[in-house]
This record gives C-alpha cells, sequence and structure tokens, in this order.
C-alpha cells in the first residue's frame, strides 16, 4: 500500500469517528458538561459567529507553540451544539522525520488548571514540511485561555 494511500484511508477515519461522535452528541443532550463551571468568564475568550459557533480569541491559545520538533500555528479552536473542535498547522522544524504519535491536547483556563483533554493524531512529517491537526470533544470548552501538547504516556 503506497503511503498517498495510507494517508488517504487516515483521513477518511477520522472524518468517520468525528462523524460518529457527532452523532452520539446530537442524541445526547447532557454532552454539555464543562459550560456551567466557567461561571462570570463564560464569553472572557471567545466571540460568537453568525451560526452560533463560538470562536476561541486568547491570544494565549492562538500563539504559534513548539511540541519536540514541531510548531503548531493558525490555530481555530470553535464549539457549537456541544462539541468542541480544534484545528492547526503543525510543521516539523527539525532535521529529521517526525514520527506518527498520538497526543493529548490538554486545554486550560484562567488559572491553567485542565479543563477537557482532546486526544489528536499527529501524521509523519518530513523536515521543513507541515500537515494539519483536528481533534473533536463533546465538550463546550471553547472558552478557554490556553493549551499543551503533551506526549501519551
Amino acid at each position: 500500500m503506497s503511503k498517498k494511500e495510507k494517508i488517504m484511508i487516515l483521513v477518511l477515519l477520522l472524518i468517520l469517528v468525528v462523524a460518529i461522535v457527532a452523532i452520539v452528541v446530537l442524541r445526547n443532550p447532557k454532552a454539555e458538561t464543562k459550560t456551567g463551571e466557567q461561571g462570570a468568564n463564560e464569553e472572557k475568550y471567545t466571540t460568537t459567529l453568525e451560526d452560533g459557533t463560538k470562536l476561541n480569541t486568547s491570544s494565549d491559545f492562538n500563539a504559534t507553540k513548539k511540541y519536540n520538533n514541531l510548531e503548531i500555528s493558525n490555530m481555530q479552536f470553535t464549539e457549537k451544539d456541544g462539541m468542541s473542535v480544534m484545528l492547526a498547522d503543525v510543521k516539523n522544524i527539525g532535521t529529521e522525520k517526525h514520527e506518527q504519535e498520538s497526543v493529548n491536547i490538554v486545554v486550560l483556563d484562567d488559572n491553567d488548571e485542565q479543563i477537557a483533554t482532546f486526544r489528536a493524531i499527529i501524521e509523519d512529517i518530513e523536515p521543513g514540511q507541515s500537515a494539519k491537526i483536528n481533534a473533536t470533544i463533546s465538550a463546550s470548552v471553547a472558552n478557554a485561555k490556553d493549551y499543551r501538547i503533551e506526549a501519551i504516556k
């Protein structure tokens, strides 16, 4: 199987997982677990778009970050109907190939306390090349100050 076919299969699997999670969340309105816990700061780091989607506007959250030999930039973190989605560009700034890796993306509040954790896959990336991260969680956590990326232990 060629590398292109493997990447295509991975992308299709990610789309399938997102679709399944969306169906489960839409059938279970109790999925909104974190919204009430944010209290008075509910809209501190978000702006609401025309379709009701909340877009994270925190400068800390949207700042370029480094993880090992990778640079994470162009972060978009949104929430709609109890589903939070994170999209970002990942560039290999190292001199060696970054092997595919599963990571935890830990979402943080004003006190650097954990609000939620996403699991994401960073695909193989050659030096100087870029890829995307696309992660989804069934919770309303777009109103976050920052995040960090951790290796899964």
